[in-house]
């Protein structure tokens, strides 16, 4: 994958923990409310088992996006690079 494909997982994630953690958080402390606007209403456990899938969704989303930040460069060059030795003496 290249490092757009990271970079939009990374960002895709960043912004799914973002809305599912205010959504657990505006849920905890608002019982009457109904979290995400009733989308999750289908899930059996009413707000409580709401809440769990909304936070289980939070840290899935926070773990993709950290695994995508990590992930290293490529350590070859693409051809047209600069043709230098790096790191490496020559005689």
């Amino acid at each position: 994958m290249r490092k757009g494909g990271y970079q939009a997982i990374e960002a895709a994630g960043m912004v799914v923990t973002a809305l599912s953690a205010q959504a657990v958080i505006r849920g905890f402390f608002n019982r009457d409310s109904e979290p995400l606007w009733g989308v999750v209403n289908w899930v059996a456990g009413g707000v409580t088992g709401q809440l769990v899938l909304l936070g289980v969704i939070a840290i899935v989303a926070m773990l993709a996006g950290g695994w995508a930040h990590t992930r290293p460069e490529p350590a070859t060059e693409r051809t047209g690079g600069s043709g230098q030795n790096h790191g490496r003496r020559t005689g």
